[in-house]
C-alpha cells in the first residue's frame, strides 16, 4: 500500500489532477464522499496486469488499486503510466477495461502523435478561453483527459461534459453539451457532422476525443 500511495503522489506532482478537482467548487462537491487513496489490498493489480490481451503492452504500466469510492468507482489513468482501478472491480471486466485504459496511457505517452491523428479526423485543441466561465465551471474534470482538456470538432464545436445538477453534482451524472464557438451558443445535441461520422454515442464516449477513441479503438 505504501508503494502504491507513493505512486499516486508522484502522479499528482506531474499532472495536478487532485489539486484541480479540489480547486473547482462543483468538482470538489461531487467528490465529497470519494476517498482518493490507495487500497490496503493491492492483489487485484496483478490480476489486472495478467488480463491484458497483449501482455507486452502492460510491461511499462503500473496498476494501483484505490478505495472503492475513488473517482466514483471509475477506472482511470494518471501520469505518466499509471492505471487506477477501484477495489472489488469485477475480474470479468478486467481485460476490456485494461484495453481501454492502455489507450489512455498511449495518449499520455504520445500526445503529439494523437494530436496529428485527431487532426486527420477533424479535431483540434481548444483553449479554455474559448468557453464561457459559466459553462467551464460546470465541466466534470476527467483524469484521462485532464492533460488536454478541451478539443474542437470541425473547427467549431467543443464538447463539454456538464454535471446535470449544480446543487447536487454526481460524478456519473453528466450530459454532453456542445459549445458553438462561432454562434456563441450551447447546444444540447451533437452537430450533424459529428453524428454522421460517429453515430450515436454514450455521454462517456462523446465527452472528449480521447474517450471516443479509447472506447472504440478506431
Amino acid at each position: 500500500m505504501r508503494q502504491a500511495q507513493a505512486t499516486l503522489q508522484k502522479a499528482e506532482s506531474l499532472d495536478g489532477y487532485e489539486l484541480a478537482c479540489s480547486s473547482c467548487p462543483i468538482n470538489s462537491k461531487a467528490r465529497t464522499f470519494c476517498q482518493y487513496i490507495a487500497w490496503q489490498d493491492q492483489s487485484l493489480a496483478a490480476a489486472a496486469t495478467a488480463a491484458v490481451p497483449a501482455p507486452a503492452a502492460a510491461k511499462d504500466v503500473t496498476v494501483v488499486i484505490l478505495s472503492p469510492s475513488a473517482e466514483g468507482g471509475m477506472p482511470h489513468t494518471r501520469q505518466p503510466n499509471v492505471i487506477c482501478l477501484p477495489a472489488y472491480f469485477p475480474e470479468d471486466r478486467l481485460a476490456e477495461t485494461m484495453r481501454h485504459e492502455l489507450v489512455h496511457i498511449d495518449q499520455r505517452k504520445n500526445p503529439e502523435a494523437w494530436k496529428q491523428k485527431l487532426a486527420v479526423h477533424g479535431w483540434t485543441p481548444a483553449s479554455r478561453e474559448e468557453i464561457p466561465q459559466e459553462w467551464r465551471s460546470r465541466v466534470r474534470i476527467n483524469p484521462d483527459t485532464h492533460i488536454a482538456q478541451f478539443w474542437k470538432w470541425a473547427g467549431r464545436y467543443i464538447p463539454l461534459p456538464l454535471f446535470e445538477r449544480e446543487d447536487k453534482p454526481v460524478l456519473r451524472e453528466i450530459s454532453v453539451r456542445w459549445w458553438d464557438t462561432i454562434d456563441q451558443r450551447l447546444h444540447s445535441q451533437p452537430p450533424t457532422s459529428f453524428t454522421q461520422k460517429y453515430g450515436s454515442l454514450s455521454a462517456s464516449a462523446a465527452e472528449h476525443p480521447y474517450e471516443l477513441y479509447a472506447y472504440h479503438n478506431r
